[in-house]
C-alpha cells in the first residue's frame, strides 16, 4: 500500500551512520540535508533504509535524495524499479551503484587540507542560457568542499559541465555530476559529498587560530574561499538552485524565502538594516530617528564599555523602541587578546538585561569577532538569544570593508547552525544571518561605479528574491564628516526601488531572525497527486500551517506549457494568486495567512 507523505520529496538517513562518525571524531555531513530542505523550502519526507524493502513506503515519493553510503543488491533492485516508474533518484557520492546511476569512475581528486578546503571547482554548461553568472549557476565557477571528487567518464545523458582541478584551474575533460534516463524516470549521480559543501560554506571552518594574519580570531579567519575567486557571487545558493532545477520538473510545493507584506503582497526582495554604536554617546536616537523620518526599520546594536555600562539609558532605549526600532547587544571580546568564552558571553548579556531589561534576539559581535565553530551558536541559544549578524561579506584586508557587497558564507539567507560531532551534529535553536551590503556609499570621486554598485545589488536582489541586508553603523548617519556619503546612497536605494516599482519587505535583524524561525515552523502538506498542473482546469489542494505573523507564501513552479488564470481558495474563499519570476523560474505564489488552512489551486 502506498503511503501518501504529503510531500513528492524524501531523503534516505540513518542516524546510526551519523553516531559511528561522530564516534571516530567526525562530523556526519549528510546530517545537514534537513538544512538544505529547508532553506528550498521543501517539506521534505525522512526516511530510513529499512523503508527501502517494502516498495509501498516510497511509491507516492517523485524525488529521493541518498547519500554516501553502500546500497545492497536489494537496494538497489527496489530503486531501480522506483526510477523506472517515473521517480528522480539523486545520489551524494552513494558507493556501489555505478551499474543503477550508469557511471564510470576514472578517477579521484582528493581534498588537500582538511573538510573545510576546497577540493575543487565545477562549471556549469551555459549552452543555451545566457552565461552571467550575476544572475545564476549558470557560467559560474562554483566550489566544491567534499573529501574527495569522484571523476566521471562522460556519459551521453550527463553533459552539465567540467570538473575543473583547483591549482591551475584546467579542464580535467572528465564530469562530477551524470544524469541518467532509466525507463520513465532519472537519476543524478554527484560524485562528492553536495551537503558537505554547504554546510561547510555556510558555517565556514573553525575559528582556531588567525588563517588571514590579522592578528585578531574574527569570522573573517573562518571564510573557507580564497580570493582568487572573490565572494560576488552567493555560490552555497548557487547549488540549491541547481537543486531547484531538479526538483520543479514535477511541480510540487515550496515555503517562498521572504514573508508576505502587511497587506499579503508578495515583496521583491526583503531588507534588514542594523549597525553598531560602538558605545559612542549621542548618536542613537539620532540615527533611529533618521530611519524612522525615512520609513526604515532600523537595529541599533548596543555595546557596553569596559565597565559595563551602556552609552543610552532605558530612557532613550525605550524612544528608539518608540520609533519602531528595535535594540538589541553589541559583544565587544576585542583585546582580551584570546579566544572568548561562554562566561565572557553570559557576562554581558547580565550587563544588557541589567541596564534594559530584557533578553536580545539577534547580537553582532565587535570587529566582528569570533571563536571556535558551533560554539558560539551553542552558547547563545542557551542563553535565550536565537541569532547572530557577524557573518561578515568581505576578506582582510580591506580591515573594514565598506560599500562592499559580498557573500562570504555563500548566501544571502539566514541558516540554521549544526553543532560538531562532540554534541551529535544537531541542529541549534540559532540561526547565523550574512551581512551583504556593508556601508553602501556614493562618494564624488566613484559617483557612477558607487551608482551603478547599488542599483546591481537591487536589480539581483528583485531576480533572485534575496534576504538583503544593509549594515549601516549610526554613527555614519548622525556625524557630519559621514553623512555626505551615507544619506545619499540610502536616498538613491529608495529612489531606485520606486522608479523599479520595486515591492521590498523592510524588517529589522531582530525580525529576519523571528521571520526564519517561523518560517522553518511553517508546513505545506499535498493532498493527493498534481497530476497537469498548469494545465487549464488542473488543481492541486495543499495543507498548510502558517506560524508568522504575517503569513506565508506558498509556491508552485510553473511549467513552459501552462495556462488558464490561476486562482486559488483559503479555507473555500477564492483569491488571485500572482506569477513572479525567481532566480529566473516562473512561480505562481499563494499568500496564506497566520494558522491552519486549506488551500486549493486552480487553473480557469
Amino acid at each position: 500500500m502506498s503511503i501518501n507523505y504529503g510531500t513528492l520529496t524524501g531523503y534516505i538517513y540513518e542516524d546510526s551512520l551519523r553516531s559511528e562518525a561522530n564516534r571516530i571524531g567526525e562530523n556526519y555531513w549528510y546530517a545537514y540535508m534537513e538544512e538544505i530542505m529547508d532553506e528550498m523550502g521543501l517539506r521534505a519526507a525522512k526516511l530510513t533504509r529499512g523503508d527501502l524493502s517494502d516498495p509501498g513506503r516510497i511509491a507516492a515519493l517523485r524525488y529521493l535524495f541518498i547519500g554516501d553510503f553502500t546500497l545492497s543488491v536489494k537496494e538497489k533492485a527496489a530503486l531501480r524499479e522506483w526510477v523506472q516508474a517515473g521517480g528522480t533518484l539523486i545520489g551524494f557520492a552513494t558507493i556501489g551503484a555505478d551499474d543503477l546511476f550508469a557511471i564510470e569512475p576514472v578517477g579521484r581528486w582528493k581534498q588537500a587540507d582538511g573538510p573545510f578546503t576546497i577540493a575543487a571547482y565545477y562549471r556549469f554548461n551555459a549552452a543555451g542560457v545566457p552565461a552571467d553568472p550575476q544572475y545564476g549557476f549558470h557560467g559560474a565557477m562554483v566550489p566544491i568542499l567534499s573529501p574527495e571528487v569522484i571523476l566521471l567518464g562522460k556519459e551521453e545523458n550527463g553533459a552539465f559541465g567540467s570538473l575543473l582541478q583547483v591549482a591551475w584551474r584546467r579542464d580535467t575533460g572528465h564530469e562530477a555530476i551524470a544524469r541518467r534516463t532509466l525507463g520513465n524516470g532519472q537519476t543524478y549521480y554527484f560524485g562528492f559529498n553536495l551537503p558537505h559543501s554547504i554546510w561547510a560554506m555556510h558555517q565556514g571552518r573553525p575559528v582556531d587560530r588567525d588563517y588571514d594574519g590579522d592578528g585578531l580570531y574574527r569570522f573573517n579567519d573562518a571564510v573557507v574561499f580564497s580570493r582568487s575567486i572573490g565572494l560576488d557571487l552567493p555560490v552555497a545558493d548557487y547549488w540549491l538552485q541547481f537543486l531547484e532545477t531538479i526538483l520543479i520538473q514535477t511541480p510540487q510545493p515550496f515555503l517562498h524565502q521572504l514573508p508576505p507584506l502587511k497587506d499579503g503582497t508578495l515583496p521583491d526582495m526583503l531588507f534588514h538594516i542594523g549597525g553598531d554604536d560602538e558605545c559612542t554617546p549621542g548618536i542613537q536616537v539620532k540615527s533611529s530617528d533618521y530611519f524612522k523620518e525615512k520609513g526604515l526599520p532600523y537595529q541599533i546594536n548596543l555595546m557596553p564599555d569596559r565597565s559595563g555600562k551602556f552609552a543610552i539609558d532605558k530612557e532613550e532605549y525605550e524612544a528608539i523602541k518608540q520609533n519602531g526600532h528595535d535594540p538589541s547587544l553589541h559583544f565587544d571580546f576585542v583585546g582580551q587578546y584570546r579566544h572568548y568564552n561562554e562566561a565572557d558571553m553570559k557576562r554581558q548579556l547580565d550587563q544588557y538585561l541589567e541596564a534594559f531589561g530584557e533578553v536580545p534576539v539577534a547580537t553582532v559581535n565587535h570587529c566582528s569577532m569570533a571563536t571556535g565553530w558551533a560554539e558560539q551558536a551553542r552558547w547563545a541559544s542557551a542563553l535565550g538569544m536565537r541569532g547572530d549578524n557577524t557573518r561578515v561579506h568581505s576578506f582582510v584586508p580591506p580591515d573594514n570593508g565598506i560599500n562592499l557587497m559580498g557573500f562570504g558564507f555563500g548566501t544571502c539567507y539566514p541558516h540554521f547552525v549544526y553543532d560538531d560531532y562532540k554534541h551529535d551534529n544537531k541542529r541549534l535553536d540559532y540561526v547565523n544571518i550574512p551581512i551583504v551590503f556593508f556601508e553602501p556609499r556614493i562618494y564624488m570621486e566613484t559617483e557612477e561605479q558607487d551608482l551603478a554598485r547599488i542599483r546591481g545589488a537591487l536589480d539581483r536582489a528583485a531576480h533572485f528574491g534575496w534576504t538583503l541586508n544593509l549594515f549601516i553603523h549610526p554613527i555614519y548617519v548622525v556625524d557630519e564628516q559621514h553623512t555626505p556619503f551615507c544619506w545619499p546612497a540610502v536616498d538613491e536605494m529608495l529612489r531606485y526601488t520606486a522608479e523599479k516599482k520595486y515591492n521590498v519587505a523592510l524588517h529589522s535583524t531582530n525580525q529576519v531572525c523571528d521571520w526564519w524561525f517561523d518560517r522553518a515552523a511553517s508546513t505545506v502538506k499535498l493532498n493527493g497527486a498534481f497530476g497537469t498542473f498548469g494545465a487549464k482546469g488542473s488543481s492541486a489542494s495543499v495543507s498548510v500551517k502558517a506560524d508568522h505573523a504575517d503569513g506565508v507564501f506558498v509556491k508552485f513552479p510553473l511549467n513552459a506549457g501552462s495556462s488558464g488564470e490561476a486562482v486559488y481558495t483559503v479555507d473555500g474563499r477564492k483569491r488571485n494568486a500572482v506569477v513572479k519570476r525567481q532566480n529566473g523560474i516562473p512561480w505562481l505564489f499563494c499568500q496564506v495567512p497566520q494558522g491552519v488552512h486549506e488551500i486549493e489551486v486552480r487553473f480557469e
